[in-house]
């Protein structure tokens, strides 16, 4: 009977623990708030960058998800790419889960080019690599980098979070 309560006491520890881990480091499930955020310029969103109080606005660039053939991808993390505007210049990197068939995600094969990306809408829609797509995400301010605040450019350490992906009409 020690026995069994020791397991539960154990296997109690090591789930709150583990949800402790799953909240604080990924997004939390029961938070999600994947709604279209505000179109953006990429003059507006280093100016939002400065300002503390951008802490949870939501946000959306148009552009298209660059994908660079010598990207790695770790277990379990997501794929941090850049979305790039029609001049070419890239408004912000980007963490994409990495699944096929999967809403607001991304997905490419073990052996591939820039052509083989294809990426999932908010409806599980797949999209090729040349479609320009809105990207809506939440910023969230990183309190723990060093320094928190750039001293030349004045911008704070910023996170995207929450991602949503959506088609351009």
């Amino acid at each position: 009977m020690k026995k069994i309560k020791e397991f539960i006491l154990y296997g109690l520890i090591l789930g709150l623990t583990m949800a402790f881990f799953y909240f604080r480091y990924s997004d939390n499930p029961f938070q999600k708030s994947l709604k279209q955020g505000a179109i953006m310029t990429s003059e507006q969103y280093q100016e939002l960058k400065k300002d503390k109080s951008s802490d949870g606005k939501r946000i959306a660039f148009i552009g298209r998800i660059q994908l660079d053939t010598s990207f790695t991808y770790k277990f379990g993390r997501p794929v941090v790419l850049p979305l790039i505007d029609a001049n070419h210049d890239a408004f912000e990197h980007i963490p994409f889960d990495l699944a096929k068939d999967d809403k607001n995600s991304i997905y490419v094969p073990s052996e591939f080019t820039e052509k083989n990306l294809i990426i999932y809408d908010n409806e599980g829609k797949a999209h090729s690599y040349d479609e320009e797509v809105m990207v809506s995400f939440t910023m969230e301010r990183i309190t723990e980098a060093i320094p928190e605040q750039n001293p030349n450019t004045g911008e704070y350490a910023w996170r995207c979070k929450l991602i949503r992906i959506d088609p351009v009409e």
